[in-house]
């Protein structure tokens, strides 16, 4: 008898796994001559998925667990690696477990990859497909799959975006892992698989499917970032397949957390210069002591949007505090740059103008914006690799 093995990513599935799961073994009646089995992969649930997981593969055979670190491309291929590994199945399936797709596609996805193809994916954009989300969820999705078809391809490709496909051991195994960007904590994983498959040489179908609202818990996929990544990654793969090969994704998605950082930082410089006025001109205070009070509240300010906005994501064993303490240091070692190289440039340069014919422009204003470049690379480092340093998760297996 042949094998499917379906994976199932899991995170903050706990209302919905376990039927779910027994949906989908329950397909092995629409399958002759397949026994299915599943393979529940939780990225560290904080809701307790992990745990029920863990129990049903205690009690069922055709049930199995693997813990892994945060990220639905590390579920999915760490899920399909130990698969292949332990498993031994003659086709590879997976789906959300979060009840959108309903599991019958499942044996369409299975004979499709017994037709002869590589590849099956689950479409809402072919014929007899629905997409059955809310309208701006619908334009989401669309607009993701269209960006995807115009720039990266190929154009014959509808659905670039869901989960649910099936496809052979042996097209994964020519999968180019190295170049599939499937540690991002991002949901690119989708076409960027699908991309991979392509190039590695799939013989793909599309199969039409009806995707829904969520059937329990909420949607984790963040929009504007993913379309980010989307349009980034797109481009990234145009250019490798006309034979230039510039991590494009990768830059980009790097200097994404350097561009949410300088934003915080220019917001934290009008702060700090709007308070610097503010306490001269209403309590009357001596500039360098106003500078004091501007500073600190722009260090605060910059501070509680790195948290909760640039780093937000970040896996840091540092509490609030530590962290805290931290930025602190740092933009205090900052401030010290910025004002050594104030003093450098005064003493080169002096306290003159720049005439313009129609406006006097100060030294001390260039001197000024002369500090941000490399107080903003300091800080940058220094709170990457330290204050929200990331630490990645342990890999668990049941």
């Amino acid at each position: 008898m042949r094998k499917v093995v379906v994976v199932l990513p899991t995170f903050n599935e706990k209302d919905n796994i376990e039927k779910f799961t027994n949906e989908v073994l329950a397909q092995e009646k629409n399958l002759s001559g397949y026994r299915v089995e599943v393979l529940i992969v939780d990225s560290h649930s904080p809701d307790g998925t992990g745990d029920i997981a863990k129990k049903m593969a205690a009690r069922n055979p055709r049930i199995h667990f693997l813990s892994v670190g945060k990220g639905l491309g590390v579920a999915l291929i760490e899920g399909h690696k130990y698969s292949i590994k332990h498993l031994k199945p003659d086709v590879m399936a997976q789906l959300d477990a979060d009840g959108q797709v309903e599991v019958a596609i499942i044996p369409k996805l299975v004979k499709t990859i017994d037709e002869g193809y590589d590849l099956a994916i689950g479409s809402r954009f072919v014929e007899g497909g629905k997409n059955n989300l809310s309208l701006s969820r619908q334009i989401f999705s669309a607009g993701s799959s269209f960006v995807s078809r115009v720039i990266m391809g190929p154009w014959s490709v509808k659905e670039f975006g869901n989960s649910a496909r099936a496809f052979t051991p042996e097209l994964f195994r020519k999968i180019n892992l190295e170049r599939l960007p499937w540690k991002e904590k991002t949901f690119i994983i989708q076409p960027a698989f699908l991309n991979e498959a392509i190039i590695a040489g799939a013989k793909y179908k599309e199969i039409p499917l009806v995707f829904k609202n969520r059937a329990e818990g909420y949607s984790k996929n963040k929009i504007i970032n993913y379309s980010y990544d989307v349009f980034t990654y797109a481009i990234d793969a145009r250019l490798n397949k006309w034979g230039i090969n510039f991590p494009f994704f990768k830059a980009t998605r790097r200097a994404k957390t350097l561009i949410k950082f300088a934003i915080v930082g220019f917001t934290g410089t009008l702060i700090d210069f709007a308070f610097y006025k503010f306490f001269i001109w209403n309590f009357g205070l001596p500039p360098a002591t106003s500078k004091g009070f501007s500073t600190e509240i722009a260090i605060l300010s910059n501070f509680t949007f790195n948290n909760i906005w640039t780093f937000r994501h970040r896996k840091t064993s540092k509490n609030l505090w530590q962290r805290f303490v931290s930025f602190q240091l740092v933009s205090l070692v900052g401030l010290g740059i910025a004002v050594i190289i104030v003093k450098v440039l005064d003493s080169t340069f002096g306290n003159g103008f720049i005439d313009l014919g129609f406006r006097k422009i100060a030294y001390n204003n260039f001197y000024f914006f002369a500090t941000i470049p490399p107080v903003l690379i300091w800080n940058f480092v220094v709170n990457h690799f330290f204050t929200w340093r990331h630490e990645d998760d342990p890999i668990e297996v049941t």
